[in-house]
């Protein structure tokens, strides 16, 4: 039953906003505005007693630098033009979604404070895990076996899927973080997610990463990719390839692309699930449950 609603997520979020007023996918104007709204949680708290304010430059430019990262990272590497170099749709997408945010949040200052983000996480993630899922499956298309565009060697290796999708998941949130995007004056430092002090942290604050990589891997499994035939051969010992459905043609995995999307959302929206609870209610609980004892 989840995993159906999810296949119907991954359907809505491809339809346009609206035919004729917005003709522009779901999927990225939910991304526009999710980091839309981080990077003026982060600019606010990055600004707050220093009388300082981001000029309109450095505050488009430090938003486009979270939103596009990933995509700009990725196509480099594979040797593609970013869509930005020959298309309007991500400038209208991105930039009217953040100015509109803008213009909300200006007006109605309290939706930054942090109850309502940490509302907005917790009944946002399935929705998060899906436009991620459909950011990191469409980057690591361009790694499907016949490609023209890419080297072959990258297409047949599961390690560029892995980077690819760890990359198209976390680049533009590693990007900003590291060189300080969200301040007036940019800096080059550690991205946060090495100073973590343990392992464990480490495992957390690093979720964005290895979830992409997690994705592409599922995904290519799951369509029966010949960068993973070996984890597909590896796992039909266990019936998982009898559950799915795969040898139908003998060349893998007899699951639609939607299919593949949606049970890559259900694994990313558990871990998503995780994070929220570990970041915003954990530590709630745990005072409480302190508090309860100690009376």
């Amino acid at each position: 039953m989840a995993l159906q609603a999810l296949t119907e997520g991954v359907r809505l979020i491809a339809k346009p906003v609206h035919a004729a007023y917005f003709p522009y996918p779901i999927a990225p104007t939910i991304h526009a505005a999710r980091i839309s709204i981080a990077y003026q949680a982060n600019a606010r708290a990055a600004n707050v007693g220093t009388n300082g304010k981001l000029s309109w430059p450095t505050y488009i430019a430090g938003y486009l630098v979270m939103a596009w990262g990933g995509t700009v990272i990725t196509h480099t590497l594979l040797q593609l033009p970013p869509p930005m170099l020959y298309s309007a749709a991500p400038y209208v997408i991105y930039l009217s979604t953040h100015l509109a945010l803008t213009l909300l949040f200006g007006v109605f200052s309290t939706l930054l404070s942090p109850p309502f983000l940490a509302f907005l996480d917790t009944i946002l993630f399935p929705l998060d895990a899906l436009v991620r899922v459909g950011a990191v499956t469409g980057t690591i298309a361009h790694l499907a076996p016949g490609s023209t565009w890419v080297n072959p060697v990258l297409t047949a290796s599961p390690i560029t899927h892995l980077i690819i999708g760890a990359l198209a998941s976390s680049g533009g949130g590693i990007s900003a973080s590291t060189l300080s995007t969200w301040s007036q004056n940019w800096s080059f430092s550690t991205p946060p997610i090495l100073r973590a002090p343990t392992l464990v942290a480490f495992w957390w604050a690093s979720m964005d990463v290895w979830g992409g990589a997690l994705v592409a891997a599922v995904h290519g499994t799951m369509m029966g990719h010949e960068a993973f035939w070996s984890v597909r051969e590896l796992i039909g010992g266990l019936g998982v390839e009898r559950l799915f459905g795969i040898g139908k043609d003998g060349n893998g995995l007899a699951l639609e692309p939607v299919d593949a999307k949606a049970f890559c959302a259900a694994t990313l929206t558990f871990c998503f699930g995780l994070r929220v609870y570990k970041v915003h209610w954990a530590p709630a609980l745990a005072k409480e449950s302190t508090k309860t004892k100690s009376q």
